[in-house]
């Protein structure tokens, strides 16, 4: 495994098992003045100098901190979910393998990173900021500017808020744990809540008209995704649907 660096002191390290290439899965970690943003899947094992810290405990983010054999940190429900993993799926387990429960500590930061709630991807979210180099670890903060699907803990509201709080940091750099660095970090994050917010007020009116999720997911986005094929239905446009067209 090969680290390539991605600038201002940060080097990353693209993780993905064969069958997460085959279905287009693969996340980075980041490695920034000796520490590790999240440690990859489980079946993953990048190397970090002095500690690790999580953005959330997805099993692409979290699965490997059993494996390191150094500190991890991360917010306290991180550290609840990541000591007992709840099962998985089988085509998570597939994708990533099955994390086994590891320990966190909790803290607020680490070095020069601090903890900052950004919900809304999932509950326990948190983005990774330093405030004098205006470095941010999005995790899954931003995955796409026209991102689509919904998995278990979204909450559109939560991440309309987290990325306005982002948007306010004015970050000079952004790493994003599915999309990469963003070579204009301001311009992407604005045009992502752009997309959100236009999508809701198109939801609402068609809701206003009597229409159903199911009947607005084929006028929003054409259709569902294969993904909720794959994944049962737990990933799926019909859920960001639904999120979009609860009321405000």
């Amino acid at each position: 495994m090969l680290w390539r660096p991605v600038g201002h002191g940060v080097e990353a390290l693209y993780l993905a098992t064969p069958l997460g290439r085959r279905v287009g899965y693969g996340v980075y970690v980041y490695r920034y003045r000796g520490l590790l943003v999240d440690t990859g899947p489980p079946k993953a094992r990048p190397f970090a100098p002095e500690a690790a810290l999580l953005t959330h405990a997805h099993e692409d983010h979290a699965g490997g901190a059993f494996r390191l054999g150094l500190p991890v940190y991360g917010s306290a429900l991180t550290a609840a979910l990541v000591a007992a993993p709840k099962p998985l799926r089988l085509y998570r387990r597939l994708v990533w393998g099955s994390p086994r429960p590891a320990q966190v500590e909790v803290a607020e930061r680490v070095g020069p990173l601090h903890l900052l709630p950004t919900p809304g991807h999932a509950p326990d979210h948190v983005a990774l900021y330093d405030p004098e180099a205006g470095l941010f670890f999005g995790g899954d903060l931003f995955l796409g500017v026209r991102a689509s699907l919904a998995t278990p803990g979204f909450d559109l509201q939560a991440l309309l808020q987290s990325l306005r709080r982002a948007l306010a940091l004015k970050p000079r750099a952004f790493y994003c744990a599915h999309a990469g660095p963003l070579q204009a970090p301001l311009e992407a994050l604005q045009a992502k809540l752009d997309f959100l917010e236009g999508k809701r007020e198109e939801a609402l009116r068609l809701k206003a008209r009597g229409l159903t999720p199911k009947e607005a997911l084929r006028r929003l986005f054409g259709g569902e995704s294969p993904l909720a094929l794959l994944s049962g239905g737990e990933m799926s446009r019909l859920a960001f649907v639904e999120a979009l067209m609860m009321e405000p």
